[in-house]
């Protein structure tokens, strides 16, 4: 694989910064993290550490080369990143609520695949235009998107994050199949707020990758100033010549809608835990063999055994 990517945050006007981003590098695929700690939530730093945590431990733990189920992968993540977070919340020593937003992407293959949850975005950029964007999880973003439709969320703000009591919707984007030159950019709220789309893209696509997302951040501070929200930028180039490999469009979760996607992550889950180490097998909803959920089971492994750490501090 050939491609490069930049990580570059700012404080801006507040106090601390409660953003986190990383990008985790495997030999076939790539992991890209971004969460946002709500700032109006004690707390909101450590549920964004706790999302990249569990983010990168699970990530690492995948034995296989190529992720046979990416969006179940990506969705299990945020799952347990939102029990990490509610564990640790509960087994502090102070009163806290930690939550944070979440955008994650997997490319592999030639391909990418996402989930979100919250108002930090993922963007794709192809030819210096905007392919596709994530839909915010507000009340704003859901009305404009689906004009004339009761969505039951009374107000414009954000309904949804990872982390307090309310079980988070899991948003799963689409399979694309990237193209030499195409842009990834995963975002906080400060960013796509404090700068129009198309000066974006003149950042995004300057030949030194690094500086151009260092110089957006620059002028969005500069431009707000006391009032700059915490900004964070994680800019991907896709840089291979390659055509994409095998796609996994098998994998009918990413059809399920937003509400149901967490209960079908938990029955696989538990599918995983009866047939782990058995042969043959086929959910009713998804299509996932034993030999698929196979792989998950080290990470769903190492990722509850670092919950179960985090309870026992």
């Amino acid at each position: 694989m050939k491609y490069r990517y930049a990580i570059s945050t700012a404080t801006g006007a507040r106090k601390y910064n409660q953003d986190r981003a990383a990008c985790m590098e495997g030999d076939k695929s790539v992991l890209l993290i971004l969460g946002d700690g709500l700032g109006g939530h004690a707390g909101g730093d450590i549920a964004a550490d706790l999302l990249v945590d569990t983010a990168s431990r699970a990530f690492l733990k995948i034995r296989t080369p190529v992720i046979t189920e990416p969006s179940l992968f990506l969705a299990l993540i945020l799952q347990h990143a939102h029990r990490a977070i509610n564990s640790y919340a509960r087994h502090s020593k102070e009163d806290i609520d930690p939550r944070t937003t979440a955008v994650l992407c997997l490319v592999q293959n030639g391909y990418a695949y996402w989930a979100h949850a919250g108002d930090s975005r993922l963007y794709l950029f192809r030819n210096s235009s905007q392919l596709t964007r994530t839909l915010d999880h507000t009340g704003r973003d859901q009305a404009r998107a689906h004009p004339g439709q009761n969505h039951g969320y009374t107000g414009a703000g954000l309904f949804n994050c990872i982390g307090g009591s309310h079980r988070p919707q899991i948003t799963l984007g689409p399979e694309i199949a990237l193209q030499r030159g195409d842009r990834i950019m995963l975002c906080s709220d400060g960013v796509w707020q404090g700068m129009p789309t198309d000066e974006i893209v003149e950042y995004l696509y300057k030949d030194d990758l690094e500086a151009g997302a260092d110089e957006m951040l620059d002028e969005i501070t500069r431009r707000h100033r006391k009032r700059c929200d915490n900004v964070t930028v994680l800019a991907f180039t896709w840089e291979d010549r390659s055509p994409p490999g095998q796609n996994m469009r098998h994998e009918s979760i990413r059809d399920l809608p937003a509400e149901a996607v967490w209960n079908e992550v938990r029955e696989s889950e538990l599918r995983l835990k009866k047939l782990a180490g058995h042969a043959a097998g086929k959910s009713s909803k998804t299509g996932v063999s034993s030999t698929d959920l196979n792989e998950l089971d080290s990470v769903l492994s190492e990722v509850e055994s670092f919950v179960k750490r985090l309870e026992s501090r």
